[in-house]
């Protein structure tokens, strides 16, 4: 759920039978309430990572008092204590020593515990899972099963004093196709690490364990696209690449986060006037008053000469594969207001919610 919180992304997920994962009390609050209305059944299982708050454990303890499969997981010696009282499973994190091509910064990882103090901690009531992330949109399939085989080998030595665990949660990582570039397809992953822990399993006499994967970017980016309209053309006197500016009537830095934060590159088409006959180099920048508000992943994007519209016609443009991380992260820069949402499903089209008011905006900041 921290991938995306909208409730047109999260219902159909759940419908199929889908399993949560959380990162907060709040994330959590929202789960609570999808249990009372009965939005799912008993078999979906709730994974709860992230610093466990004196609010969160609370919660974690009710809803599992109340049925639901919510398993914490372990990434402290606090919590440890904490949940030592706990009546359902609890899985554990390890922070694996190795290193991935990846957004993560392994130099400062303050998750979960060292192999070492895993082991020596010794018998977990109820432990059940044993958790680890290595990295977030890894590039080479090769990178997540090697964590895998890091991680198997610390399976069997800590199944050893806690014979209950059965289930191996490998997190995330698993790439989405941004720039719409060959890349390693999930039949094949999913083969790999199947027939991996089948084999180790075998060779080290222990029964295969359960798999858990957090693939939720994989999952969520490709079910939304970012649609601009350019508002304002600027042409670049002696630009070396681009020759004009395409001005859009929304935010970078608000509505689409990761392309100021980590330079994320994405997929950009446009909507109308797709066969013009000439094609412009043009840098791309949103509504704020801010020199950063661009579009930083390749520099540049071709996108078709406006000249040739029709007289009182925009152009229009979409980003493709923004469904993940970039509302949970879209900011009140300059006030600029969050874009309308239209959900299209099935056939229907519906709006989930307004683009937001000069007054809205305000409330949220006291006036």
């Amino acid at each position: 759920m921290k991938v995306n919180q909208n409730r047109a992304f999260i219902l159909p997920l759940i419908t199929e039978g889908a399993n949560l994962e959380t990162g907060s009390a709040n994330e959590l609050w929202i789960v609570k309430r999808l249990w009372e209305q009965n939005s799912f059944n008993s078999r979906i299982k709730v994974i709860c990572n992230g610093p466990k708050t004196d609010a969160y454990a609370g919660l974690i303890k009710e809803l599992r008092d109340q049925g639901l499969d919510v398993v914490p997981i372990i990434e402290s010696y606090d919590e440890l204590s904490k949940l030592s009282k706990y009546k359902g499973q609890v899985g554990i994190r390890v922070n694996l020593d190795i290193k991935t091509s990846s957004h993560w910064d392994k130099k400062f990882e303050q998750f979960g515990f060292s192999p070492d103090e895993i082991k020596s901690i010794g018998k977990i009531p109820n432990l059940s899972i044993l958790h680890y992330h290595a990295g977030s949109q890894m590039k080479r399939s090769n990178d997540i099963t090697s964590a895998l085989k890091e991680g198997f080998q610390i399976y069997c030595a800590l199944k050893q004093s806690n014979p209950k665990l059965d289930t191996i949660n490998i997190g995330g990582g698993f790439a989405v196709n941004y720039e719409k570039k060959k890349m390693y397809s999930i039949q094949s992953l999913v083969q790999r690490i199947v027939s991996f822990l089948a084999k180790s399993s075998e060779q080290a006499g222990v029964q295969p364990p359960h798999i858990i994967c957090e693939w939720g970017r994989h999952i969520m980016a490709p079910s939304q696209i970012t649609v601009f309209k350019v508002i304002l053309e600027k042409t670049i006197n002696n630009g070396k690449t681009a020759k004009k500016w395409y001005v859009v009537d929304g935010s970078f830095m608000n509505d689409l986060l990761d392309t100021w934060a980590i330079h994320q590159k994405w997929h950009v088409v446009p909507i109308n006037n797709m066969f013009a006959k000439k094609m412009e180099k043009v840098w791309l920048a949103g509504l704020s008053c801010d020199s950063d508000d661009k579009y930083t992943g390749d520099g540049y994007v071709n996108l078709p000469n406006t000249a040739e519209l029709a007289e009182g016609e925009s152009q229009y443009i979409a980003i493709l594969d923004t469904g993940a991380y970039q509302d949970a992260l879209a900011s009140c820069h300059c006030l600029l207001p969050s874009p309308g949402k239209i959900v299209c499903q099935d056939g229907d089209i519906n709006v989930a919610r307004e683009r937001e008011t000069a007054e809205e905006m305000g409330k949220l900041f006291g006036w």
